[in-house]
């Protein structure tokens, strides 16, 4: 097999799981695909370049599950981006940390704005894509939060067990979905489409 970004990035993201993103190593990466270290500097200069490779490769991996059904409006369109983006996320351990902050490298990945046709119509593109970044850093910064408090699915980080955060943590999925709700309402609300 030639040694390629995406192949770095896939070995990258399997490892991840096992490993979590503070064992990820080059050295570890490079093991796994039967090279020394050095040979991934010839495709990759750095770990951020290591993150954003993964981060594309996360992107690629759910382009059919983000892409919303054409019958939903748009608003739910953006909703179920935003679901998709944290399904992708939590499929991978610290999925949320390799994901935030990251470039991706394939604009092509990018799906149209779900909110298109409101803007054909005149509401304001700068505005609207305001308030999609405003959605997608909620999700980005829920998920990391989730992931610090269940580092693997299914898996309650010790520290967090008391009474006092039980109800906080006992369901999850309703509490990104309660977030959820007041950001969308929120953005609507500004953006003047209540």
């Amino acid at each position: 097999m030639a040694l390629t970004r995406q192949n770095i990035a896939r070995s990258a993201l399997k490892l991840l799981n096992e490993v979590g993103l503070n064992g990820l190593t080059l050295n570890v990466i490079a093991t796994d695909l039967g090279v020394k270290a050095p040979a991934l500097y010839w495709h990759l200069k750095n770990k951020q370049e290591l993150l954003d490779e993964m981060a594309t490769q996360m992107y690629r991996d759910s382009v059919e599950d983000r892409r919303p059904p054409e019958s939903l409006g748009e608003w739910e369109a953006v909703a179920h981006g935003a679901r998709a983006l944290r399904r992708m996320m939590l499929a991978y351990r610290d999925g949320g940390k390799v994901f935030a902050g990251t470039y991706l490298g394939d604009e092509d990945l990018v799906l149209p704005s779900p909110l298109r046709r409101s803007i054909e119509a005149g509401l304001d593109e700068r505005r609207a894509a305001q308030a999609l970044f405003t959605v997608y850093s909620y999700v980005i910064g829920f998920t990391i939060e989730e992931q610090a408090v269940y580092p693997k699915p299914g898996e309650l980080d010790e520290r967090y067990r008391s009474e006092r955060a039980g109800d906080l943590l006992a369901d999850v999925d309703s509490r990104f979905e309660d977030g959820l709700a007041m950001v969308l309402s929120g953005a609507r609300r500004w953006l003047g489409v209540e």
